[in-house]
């Protein structure tokens, strides 16, 4: 946090949240989403009576689980899917969160659990943990099955996905679920509820011809999955794409 704030000059929360098993799915969610209810209502004491920074205009950047719930802010279910009914424990996005959501910071992140697992199939204990065992609902709660929400805010809300290949624990197909993902939702003419391609192999295609509110960065960051919090080397490439 000290290095974000160096290097952005920008005023930065961290946002704390519980863990599963404890607490299970959305319970993460929710405490992200409190603390945006926070940063985006009145003023607080220790900004002394003087607003400290803008609540209309705030990026969220998320790292693993993270940058799952990030995407969870900007994009919503689809109403259609066969498991959206099943939510156990549903949860919703303040408009005005969402709407003071500018912006989402995706590093090393994961987007889809089904993916996930087929992937990593050692994965399913602690994803078992926070969202249980029942693949529809899993597929339900992956933002890389989400759809946009087609007002101001849902459309023009930037997307930066960031990944080391240095990642030993997640390859470069989670982001690129992600991807192929946000192409069919934000080009030109997007329809809302396409059918979701997680399930197809990924290749540095998705990476290509992205839409105008989407960028793309798997070369600045380096080193392992925790590795890539640490340091300032993160800090800079998310200053250097503030500016």
């Amino acid at each position: 946090m000290p290095s974000l704030v160096r290097n952005t000059g920008l005023p930065c929360a961290c946002l704390e949240y519980r863990l599963a098993p404890a607490d299970p799915h959305p319970a993460q969610i929710l405490d992200v989403v409190s603390g945006l209810e926070l940063l985006t209502g009145p003023l607080l004491p220790l900004e002394a009576g003087e607003a400290k920074w803008d609540r209309t205009h705030l990026i969220v950047a998320g790292h693993s689980a993270g940058a799952f719930m990030a995407a969870t802010l900007v994009l919503r279910p689809l109403p259609t899917h066969p498991a959206s009914s099943a939510r156990s424990s549903p949860f919703s996005v303040p408009d005005i969160v969402r709407q003071a959501v500018r912006g989402i910071i995706c590093i090393d992140g994961i987007y889809d659990l089904p993916a996930l697992l087929d992937e990593y199939p050692s994965y399913a204990s602690f994803v078992s943990e926070a969202f249980g065992t029942d693949l529809s609902v899993l597929a339900a709660e992956s933002p890389a099955r989400w759809d946009r929400y087609n007002d101001d805010a849902g459309r023009d809300v930037r997307i930066l996905v960031l990944h080391s290949k240095g990642d030993e624990l997640l390859s470069l197909r989670q982001p690129r679920v992600f991807l192929r993902r946000v192409k069919q939702l934000f080009h030109a003419g997007g329809e809302a509820g396409v059918k979701d391609k997680a399930d197809e192999a990924t290749s540095e295609a998705d990476e290509r011809d992205l839409p105008a509110n989407v960028e793309v960065d798997f070369g600045s960051l380096r080193g392992g999955h925790y590795e890539v919090v640490k340091g300032d080397e993160l800090a800079q490439v998310i200053a250097l794409r503030l500016r």
